[in-house]
């Protein structure tokens, strides 16, 4: 008996994904579990899996557009069952007005005389079967590669940096933020950090220091974890933290979970997990949902200071800067050469007042200055 197969909701804020890539045919025969497209929502990409073996009957979809969850994207069957016209009718209708208006693919064209009903029916639906006959079907500004960056140049919105824009700027709009800037001597714990990672399996981050931090901290002053409510501030029941990493699609930041519960060692596995899942477009939206906080760290690309933009749903940001070497005066008659890096605070003011956060990163900056508890 032939099966619809419906765009999933794989996330519990996911409402659309774009259709990125298909995987299968027409008439291609599939195991159940085969990845038959990938996705992409407003978090991640990901992966459709078949929910039952048998062949790909009808392709509803095409790669290029966007869908509201619950839409139908393909129908499985036996090889060789016949498919009421009428179903399949309906389906389309249905796909079509889920379709979202900026998914940039045109609308098929009108079958000709000579179709059978049935081709009439897949020519509606599709015009091409296999993702060949999808990318053909998209305008041929969407296939054309990306301009050459020079002055002058108009360079096209991908549907990422299109959510990233959306999002910030409902963070600029929406949330009241203040601005706090500490600096912080590392000196020591970059000399530990060196120390740990001439025996180290895996080497250690700098990040993985600051996240440590960031979690005593919160432990500390528990608000620096809060969310808006409705009529209340809840306090999330563990210390999750997201790290930004410049990834293929953009920017985007997973989400290191519990923290607060992790050793030193175990932060840093996870946090090169989410890098290197991140760099191969393999993030889930599980690892995108929720945090507490966001790291920003700009330092290894020369930034002295900069201020970062909540993300919506988080109570703050942390900006890191680059290592700066700075003589300082030991108080014994003599200058120090230290390694400053400046930590730029940016806060809902929403959940946390000044004094709050004021305390929490000042506890994260002597953290960071005597580090001996962070790697416990």
């Amino acid at each position: 008996m032939a099966q619809e197969v419906r765009l999933p909701q794989l996330g519990k804020a996911m409402k659309q994904a774009t259709i990125v890539a298909l995987k299968v045919g027409l008439n291609h025969t599939v195991g159940k579990g085969q990845i038959l497209c990938e996705l992409e929502t407003d978090k991640a990409t990901l992966e459709l899996e078949s929910p039952a073996a048998g062949t790909i009957r009808h392709i509803f979809c095409a790669e290029g557009q966007t869908l509201d969850v619950g839409t139908p994207l393909f129908m499985l069957g036996q090889p060789n069952e016949v498919i009421d016209p009428a179903v399949l009718n309906k389906l389309q209708a249905e796909l079509t007005a889920n379709q979202s208006p900026d998914s940039g693919v045109p609308a098929t064209g009108q079958p000709s005389s000579a179709q059978s009903p049935a081709d009439q029916v897949l020519s509606k639906i599709r015009p091409a079967a296999g993702p060949l006959g999808a990318i053909e079907s998209l305008p041929a500004e969407a296939k054309a590669p990306l301009p050459e960056i020079t002055a002058g140049t108009r360079i096209p919105l991908n549907r990422w940096q299109k959510i990233i824009a959306d999002k910030m700027l409902e963070s600029k709009q929406q949330i009241p933020c203040f601005y706090l800037n500490i600096r912080a001597d590392i000196t020591d714990l970059s000399d530990m950090r060196d120390r740990l990672n001439k025996t180290a399996a895996e080497k250690y981050s700098f990040n993985d220091f600051i996240m440590a931090a960031l979690a005593r901290g919160m432990k500390q002053y528990p608000i620096m974890t809060g969310q808006l409510g409705h009529d209340c501030i809840i306090l999330s029941p563990t210390i999750d933290i997201g790290l930004a990493i410049a990834a293929g699609n953009g920017l985007v930041a997973p989400v290191v979970r519990d923290v607060g519960g992790k050793t030193l060692e175990q932060i840093a596995a996870a946090g090169r997990d989410l890098i290197a899942r991140a760099k191969d477009n393999k993030l889930t939206a599980d690892d995108l949902a929720g945090g507490c906080i966001t790291i920003s760290n700009l330092g290894g690309m020369g930034i002295d200071s900069f201020i970062p933009i909540v993300v919506p749903g988080q109570c703050s940001i942390l900006g890191v800067g680059r290592i700066i070497s700075t003589p300082m005066p030991s108080g014994k008659g003599d200058i120090l050469i230290r390694k400053i890096i400046n930590l730029n605070l940016s806060v809902d003011h929403r959940i946390a007042n000044g004094a709050d956060a004021a305390q929490f990163l000042d506890y994260v900056k002597k953290q960071l200055e005597h580090p001996d508890e962070l790697v416990n």
